[in-house]
């Protein structure tokens, strides 16, 4: 399941709002003034979580006793970066979700486990006998990484809140996708993330007059990684790039030339998933050109498998650009030789455009007014008397609107 900028649409196109702040009386966008740099920020705060979810969408949910290893090749074979975790003990109740970094972290614990007996048959030593990970069902793997520190808290939020608190919530947290609820019956609806949130930006902020900032470029105004930039070795062990990858804070690693630092290629946690597609899940013995020659094979005619990036010169607009039309999570930025010099990812476009400058926004109270009677159950008085009740509170909520409103 991959989500790309053209092809979930969105659904509710004609329900987003834009804030009546940024608006002229003729209908055209107005951000002069003081409302210039926090105008994404602020049509994040007039529209929910609900205006983003896609016509079409697909999730994934495991139940917690199912086994480990049958969980991953689940999450192999439905092509997907994430799947919901529940309990059926507790009528289904969301406890979680299993990514592929976990399924990072399990490959290399398998490999590190299968390493240590082997190094202890070779010195004659005694050892206990190997650790079957795989056979944990999802639950006990919880309470593994629980016991060790590395669980993190389930995150969510509702669809009637702002996706300007979504997008606060993805940044306090460094966590790349957000489950978004059902504000009464709390059911998963869609996972959240920051390319849906780009992808909200891109149909509605074009509404908007571009900021003064977007002809300068990226590097100047901060946004991304240009220092102490992480990067891997075509030769470099697989087993090291996937360390990086789990421990590190990132989630996609250029590939560089030893001795120019040229950008050959670019290595994602998800990439990882072609290693358990070609057997080698037990032996992580290959360098990461080894395991991009597989990658690259199996993604042909792919584009977004290619080394997407900018000059280092190029506008932050130019930037974004390349983000949306080439459906990638990250670009690098490379100098006239093609040398690294940064790398920018959605997370840091969000925080630019949306986070940082709305920091000091007080989103609304969320408006949630369905009935607890479902519609289809009601009589014809009954549906009148709602529709009422709801136009009534349309008409309190706009007379007691501030006067900038």
């Amino acid at each position: 399941m991959h989500e790309s900028f053209s092809d979930t649409p969105l659904s509710s196109t004609q329900r987003v709002q834009l804030p009546p702040q940024l608006r002229t009386v003729h209908g055209s966008t107005n951000l002069r003034g003081n409302h210039g740099e926090d105008a994404y920020a602020r049509l994040l705060m007039h529209n929910a979580c609900y205006e983003a979810m896609p016509t079409s969408n697909k999730m994934v949910v495991f139940d917690l006793g199912l086994v480990l290893r049958k969980a991953f090749n689940g999450l192999i074979y439905q092509n997907t970066r994430h799947v919901l975790v529940s309990d059926a003990r507790q009528e289904g109740k969301m406890q979680g979700i299993l990514s592929v970094t976990d399924f990072i972290r399990v490959m290399l614990r398998k490999f590190r486990e299968k390493k240590r007996v082997e190094h202890a048959l070779a010195a004659n030593e005694e050892h206990d006998e190997e650790e079957d990970i795989g056979a944990l069902t999802i639950a006990q793997y919880r309470d593994l990484i629980t016991a060790e520190g590395k669980q993190l808290n389930l995150i969510t939020v509702n669809a009637d809140q702002s996706l300007l608190e979504a997008a606060r919530l993805l940044s306090a947290n460094h966590i790349h996708r957000l489950p978004v609820l059902d504000p009464e019956e709390g059911s998963p609806l869609f996972i959240l993330t920051h390319k849906r949130i780009l992808k909200f930006l891109w149909c509605f902020g074009q509404q908007l007059s571009q900021p003064e900032y977007h002809i300068r470029t990226a590097k100047e105004l901060g946004v991304g990684a240009w220092q102490g930039i992480r990067v891997v070795f075509p030769d470099t062990p697989l087993v090291d790039c996937l360390d990086i990858l789990l421990h590190k804070g990132v989630s996609g690693l250029p590939v560089v030339e030893r001795n120019t630092y040229r950008v050959v290629d670019m290595y994602s946690r998800f990439d990882a998933i072609g290693i358990a597609l070609e057997e080698r899940a037990n032996n992580l013995d290959v360098t990461v050109q080894e395991a991009l020659e597989f990658k690259n094979t199996m993604r042909a005619g792919d584009r977004s498998s290619d080394v997407v990036s900018v000059r280092d010169t190029d506008t932050l607009w130019r930037a974004i650009t390349v983000l949306v039309e080439h459906n990638v999570h990250r670009v690098c930025a490379v100098d006239a030789k093609g040398a690294i010099e940064g790398v920018i990812s959605l997370s840091d476009v969000i925080n630019f455009l949306v986070v940082k400058p709305g920091a000091s926004l007080t989103p609304p109270p969320p408006r949630h007014w369905r009935e607890k009677k479902p519609v289809g159950d009601m009589s014809d008085n009954e549906l009148k008397a709602l529709l009422l009740t709801s136009a009534n509170r349309l008409e309190e909520e706009a007379h007691h609107m501030p006067p900038e409103f």
